[in-house]
């Protein structure tokens, strides 16, 4: 690739902070990173033009669709935790505040490499005839999402009706876009701590940690059943990678991108996380786990897909993608990760709250 500016929105963010620096070494790039918060990108490379702003801040899009080549779209509230108690804001992140970047990306032609989310397909995966199917498939499958008393499906409405938009701006007009629809992908930085860095409830990977690092029981909401396919973050990294690197290939082209073979449900996943938990702090007493209902852990409004397992032929045909990493590879550095980022000053802070509570 010749030399380009890419402009990473969303830098600051779980996939950003690992993605900005695979792009510097991969690419002959220059890289505008944006996000209100960038503590999480540990990158000072001078290539990098650090930008600490939203993305509805006045002039922002202006500035990077002028500056940049290549728009990477990241942002968004991906916390199921959000989706029923701030839904608005939720709309609003999601699509509401990123229309403009895509109308000036479609105006300057700027290319749009966009994320989506496995929530589009909703409840479960049905195949184009609207009948019960193995796998969510780009191009097949149907929606299915919940009534809108259910507010879990608020993310998944406003991301589908952005790839909606996307969609038709590259069909009806001249945006060069690719949509990412990930599938669950989890590494290190992955989330906040509730109390250390972050308030409410994080995603299910961080929430497990938040409970080993505490000595507490891990929740499992409505018992952990759920299944999800798991994959980690350098995978996601090298599809991005491989977008980037396949212009013609991926252009107005939806990609799932997940490691179908990391299919687990979410007790399992909370056991595996327990084990490698172990394994890094053998002098912690064994591992708890508790059943919680969905309401008592995200509230009302909250509701659920039992399974998300994603066909991903076309990131391979296309891409020459396959996810490499098996969870029994990822888990243990996530841990190390946990341990070291937020082990000392979780200890401190339940040393405080006894204190407290004995006083």
């Amino acid at each position: 690739m010749r030399e380009t500016r890419i402009a990473v929105v969303g830098a600051g963010g779980f996939i950003g902070s690992h993605l900005v620096p695979a792009l510097l070494e991969r690419f002959a790039c220059q890289v505008d990173a944006v996000d209100v918060d960038l503590t999480k990108l540990e990158c000072w490379d001078a290539r990098v033009r650090r930008i600490e702003a939203r993305v509805e801040a006045p002039g922002l899009v202006e500035d990077v669709t002028e500056r940049c080549q290549v728009v990477i779209s990241l942002t968004a509230l991906c916390n199921p935790a959000q989706y029923s108690t701030i839904p608005l804001e939720v709309i609003d992140a999601s699509f509401t505040h990123l229309l403009p970047l895509v109308k000036r990306c479609a105006e300057r032609a700027v290319r749009l490499i966009h994320f989506s989310t496995a929530e589009v397909y909703g409840r479960t995966a049905l195949d184009a005839q609207g009948l019960p199917s193995a796998r969510m498939h780009e191009d097949d499958s149907c929606f299915l999402l919940g009534p809108v008393g259910r507010e879990r499906w608020t993310y998944s409405c406003a991301k589908q009706l952005l790839e909606r938009v996307i969609w038709a701006h590259g069909q009806h007009g001249a945006l060069p876009f690719t949509i990412i629809r990930p599938f669950n992908t989890i590494g290190a930085r992955m989330d906040f701590l509730p109390g250390i860095d972050g308030e409410g409830t994080p995603r299910v990977l961080a929430s497990f940690m938040s409970a080993l690092l505490r000595g507490e029981p891990l929740p499992l909401v409505g018992g952990g059943a759920q299944r999800r396919a798991f994959m980690d973050v350098s995978d996601m990294v090298e599809a991005v990678c491989r977008v980037l690197e396949r212009p013609n290939q991926s252009r107005g082209q939806i990609f799932n991108i997940g490691n179908p073979d990391n299919n687990v449900s979410i007790a399992e996943l909370a056991r595996l996380l327990a084990d490698a938990f172990a394994e890094r702090l053998p002098e912690r007493a064994p591992a708890q786990f508790r059943a919680v209902s969905a309401a008592e852990f995200y509230g009302p409004g909250y509701d659920d897909t039992q399974e998300r397992i994603p066909d991903v032929q076309k990131a391979q045909q296309l891409l020459g993608w396959k996810p490499q990493r098996r969870l029994a590879t990822s888990l243990p550095p996530i841990v190390h990760d946990y341990v070291e980022r937020y082990g000392g000053r979780v200890a401190a802070a339940c040393s405080l709250s006894q204190l407290a509570s004995s006083a």
